[in-house]
């Protein structure tokens, strides 16, 4: 704390003064050189049990006649930030996620002399503004933390403070600051931080400007760094927000860290109900915003119940309609007719080898009486997962063994780039054992009819999409979504208690249970890679593009649901131009005819 090197004046000495470990303490005391020499091991003892126990510091600290106290997750949350180097903590509002995160930073400035330490918002007018507010909060309750500030303009508010800036500068040599991801902020150092609302931020000025801040550990006086502290520290505290946002992926990130290296990577999510549960948010309040006239439940979910949802304000896809055409129950492994003889199956395949993996979508297509297609995506499967399956002969296997179960009217590839390694795969037999797959063939593309084995079932259709294609395939998964045309499986977890409610899911292996809810599974992945597409901006002027908003996240899976439903409406239009021209025998017309004359 704050020592001088004087005696302590022989007036101030008071004999009821509490005694810890045989030393007289009293808050506010001035101790002089002699007695902190006398009893330097004692301090490195409290000084190493604060640093890791920073919340039992505090509780030290505070007034005698002081009413606040930390709730067991902000201890929890303090003592995280002391130890570990990535953090990455997904919490409602009112949870005082910034507060406890700019208390520890202020704690870290304590008990690491000479450490650089900052806040980064998206803008550094808001980084300012709570960091000054939630100082203002660390003042009031701990005031003798503000004998630890070197520039002191107020007394009340030690501090440099501006509208866009705030700077700490310690006694110890410690710094805190607020930066942002500008191009100013280049150059600078820092040996750790907090990006404040990480779902706020973009990803190249996070990457480029801020996280380069801490390529440099905070050194000791040997010139060293200390291998025990949080070196090049990340804290990413936020609240939910979207499965296609760069901070999405963080979390998916820090997560697998966690697992991989325990002892390095932190990650903590909480709902409404823990703040809630310790008063700093009512229940009332909570009910208020669920039953107030623009209440949207994607949007309570993100900001009360740390759920990050599919959608973004960009998608071209609407996500919440996309969710009420999941209605299918079970997926399809086989085949299954229900008494409908028009009824049938069409595969459609989106190519990948190197990076990518193949994408089959198996769609069960029901003619109805009005000449309406209705499909409904019965299961989609992944293929060349490992470096064995990737081989292009496995793949066309595989495909056949789908093909076997389904036996599809049509089996849709994309035979542009890699899909024509593929074709040519397909066209030939493979082996499993001694049992043959033999050869399919194209019955659309001159060039395989040349090649392909004349017997071979040409139940391929080559797609070789082009700028123009692809905006029409683009129009035609947007339109026969929004009419109704498509369904789709029901989500994992509807799927997971519906199963678990029967007799057969319970006795159900581990295996058979995730094989089973696989499918569902792999519809919630198609609908996160659709909500992350968005209409290039100008594009509908020469045509639809499609771009990703997070170009982390794949598109395979769309990709290979849009070519099926091209194609599915491509069968539908030629059955309807059949019926026209041959008579609709369910709805047969009167043809007068006239015969010249007078």
């Amino acid at each position: 704390m704050d020592f001088i090197s004087t005696p302590i004046p022989d007036n101030l000495v008071n004999s009821n003064w509490e005694r810890r470990e045989g030393i007289e303490i009293e808050k506010g005391a001035a101790l002089s050189e002699e007695f902190m020499i006398e009893n330097e091991d004692l301090f490195k003892k409290y000084l190493r049990h604060f640093t890791v126990y920073p919340d039992l510091f505090l509780d030290l600290i505070k007034p005698v006649d002081s009413g606040f106290s930390l709730f067991f997750y902000q201890r929890l949350i303090l003592r995280a930030i002391m130890r570990y180097t990535d953090i990455y903590i997904v919490a409602p509002r009112a949870a005082a996620k910034s507060f406890l995160t700019i208390l520890a930073l202020f704690l870290q400035c304590i008990f690491y002399p000479g450490t650089k330490r900052f806040i980064c918002a998206p803008g550094k007018g808001q980084s300012a503004q709570i960091a000054k507010e939630k100082l203002i909060e660390i003042y009031h309750y701990f005031p003798l933390l503000k004998n630890e500030i070197k520039n002191v303009n107020d007394p009340d508010m030690p501090g440099n403070f501006g509208k866009d800036y705030v700077e700490l500068r310690f006694k110890n040599g410690s710094r805190f600051d607020v930066t942002a991801p500008l191009d100013s902020t280049r150059g600078g150092r820092r040996h750790g931080g907090l990006i404040d609302e990480t779902r706020d931020h973009a990803e190249k000025p996070l990457n480029e400007i801020v996280l380069p801040l801490m390529n440099v550990s905070r050194p000791l006086p040997s010139g060293e760094p200390n291998p025990k502290e949080p070196n090049q520290q990340v804290i990413n505290m936020t609240s939910a927000g979207t499965k296609t946002s760069f901070a999405y992926s963080l979390l998916i990130d820090f997560f697998e860290r966690s697992i991989i290296a325990p002892s390095s990577a932190f990650v903590m999510g909480f709902d409404f109900r823990l703040p809630v549960l310790h008063g700093l948010l009512t229940k009332d309040y909570v009910r208020k915003q669920q039953m107030a006239p623009s209440y949207n439940e994607e949007s309570f979910l993100r900001e009360y119940v740390s759920r990050w949802s599919g959608g973004s304000e960009e998608s071209w896809f609407n996500f919440d309609k996309l969710q009420k055409y999941r209605r299918l129950k079970n997926p399809e492994q086989h085949a299954i007719y229900r008494g409908n003889d028009k009824q049938f199956y069409l595969l459609s395949v989106d190519v990948g080898r190197i990076h990518d993996q193949t994408v089959v979508t198996v769609f069960r297509v029901n003619p109805h009486a009005s000449g309406r297609y209705v499909s409904s995506v019965v299961n989609i499967k992944v293929l060349g997962r490992d470096a064995d399956s990737k081989t292009f002969s496995q793949q066309a296997l595989d495909i056949k063994k789908i093909a076997e179960a389904f036996n599809p009217k049509e089996i849709v590839i994309d035979l542009n780039g890699l899909g024509v390694g593929l074709g040519d795969e397909l066209i030939r037999s493979q082996f499993e054992g001694d049992k043959e797959y033999g050869p399919l063939g194209f019955h659309n593309d001159k060039e395989y009819k040349k090649v392909q084995p004349k017997g071979a079932p040409q139940i391929l259709y080559g797609i070789k999409a082009s700028q123009s294609l692809n905006s029409q395939i683009h129009n035609t998964a947007y339109s026969r979504i929004n009419g109704g045309l498509v369904r789709f499986l029901i989500r994992e977890q509807e799927a997971r208690t519906h199963l678990l409610s029967t007799q057969t899911g319970r006795k159900m292996s581990f295996r058979d249970r995730t094989l089973r809810l696989m499918p569902h599974e792999m519809t919630s992945l198609l609908f996160q890679e659709m909500a992350n597409l968005r209409l290039k901006p100008g594009s509908t002027q020469g045509g639809l593009i499609i771009e990703q908003i997070n170009s982390r996240f794949p598109k395979d899976k769309y990709s290979s649901f849009s070519y099926g439903l091209w194609r599915i409406k491509e069968l539908e239009e030629q059955e309807q131009q059949k019926r026209i021209r041959y008579g609709d025998l369910e709805d047969t017309r009167e043809l007068v005819f006239y015969t010249g004359g007078v």
